[in-house]
């Protein structure tokens, strides 16, 4: 999961990374599930209308899946993927392996021994498939509990904001702002979102187990490593992922101790140390990079989010300092 530095700086893929299918034949439906081998039989009355959107980004697959008909389902995903999956919504509850699924629920299994779902009609599911090794990596960095051995489970979600925020995640996939889509070529943007969407599984699965809290001195200490680790590699795009993974704590507890330390917490941190890279390179002017462009490459991938940041933080739009850069 190494990060690409700007002595190499990443350059867009000839394609966007995803895929968009609208189908009236289940069986067409179930083949554009890209390296799935999964077949779907229709249970009730009517044309079949299916809807696929997939985003892959190395060892990691989203889907959004949308039919308008109850079938059952089986079959498996890709060799050595982990999924997980959530109903958005549904006209009525998911069987899986002949248990019904009332409450809002996550289920996790295999790739090779995904359980038999019976599925109801009009269903918005959300998947997201990640490669076995990559899991087990963070898991391991992590010190989390969590066994992959213990597949398949189900998690209730309670009052988890996964759901929203996946769904949230497609929303911008689908449409957004004008040229969204073309920023998927840079790996910086791709791994932002595979990162995002990692931590938001972790939370829900390996949560925090209970312990202590830490004394005033060992936060200092956790945040003093993240801290020291990020200024290393102030050249790199990082994550809160990078910084979990790299002194071995989940997100909610380097969120506490960069709040009770610092008064801020670490997403905000890294998007300032982020903010002020891209200040550096539109100050640096030596070669015409547009703004956008360089926002890219340093992760940013809502661009009037980044703008409204950026001006907030500086007191000028972006456009404003390349401009003042090339006056000079």
């Amino acid at each position: 999961m190494s990060n690409p530095t700007m002595a190499h700086r990443p350059q867009p893929v000839p394609l966007p990374p995803i895929n968009r299918f609208r189908t009236a034949d289940i069986d067409e439906h179930a083949r554009n599930m890209g390296g799935w081998q999964v077949s779907y039989n229709q249970l009730t009355p009517g044309r079949f209308e299916g809807e696929l959107i997939e985003f892959r980004s190395d060892w990691m697959q989203l889907v959004r899946d949308r039919s308008n008909q109850a079938m059952t389902k089986h079959g498996m995903a890709w060799d050595g993927a982990i999924t997980f999956s959530v109903p958005l919504s549904a006209d009525g509850p998911v069987f899986c392996s002949g248990h019904p699924i009332l409450e809002p629920s996550l289920l996790v299994a295999r790739g090779h021994n995904l359980p038999e779902l019976r599925t109801p009609q009009h269903l918005d599911l959300l998947g997201v498939a990640v490669d076995e090794r990559a899991l087990e990596h963070v898991l391991e960095r992590q010190g989390s509990r969590f066994r992959i051995t213990d597949l398949p489970k189900c998690y209730r979600l309670g009052d988890s904001t996964l759901p929203a925020e996946l769904a949230a995640l497609f929303d911008e996939l689908e449409g957004g702002e004008q040229g969204r889509e073309s920023l998927l070529g840079y790996e910086s943007i791709r791994r932002g979102l595979r990162d995002t969407v990692m931590l938001q599984v972790l939370e829900l699965v390996a949560p925090d187990q209970a312990a202590p809290p830490l004394s005033p001195t060992a936060r200092k200490r956790m945040v003093d490593r993240a801290r020291e680790y990020a200024m290393t590699h102030v050249d790199e795009p990082l994550s809160i992922l990078d910084l979990c993974n790299h002194i071995g704590a989940s997100r909610r507890k380097l969120q506490y101790c960069f709040q009770e330390t610092l008064g801020i917490n670490p997403v905000a941190y890294l998007r300032a140390l982020r903010l002020n890279a891209v200040r550096r390179e539109l100050r640096n002017g030596e070669q015409a990079h547009g703004v956008q462009e360089v926002a890219a490459r340093w992760g940013f991938w809502h661009l009037s989010r980044f703008s409204s940041d950026y001006r907030v933080l500086f007191g000028e739009t972006p456009s404003q300092t390349l401009r003042r850069t090339h006056l000079c």
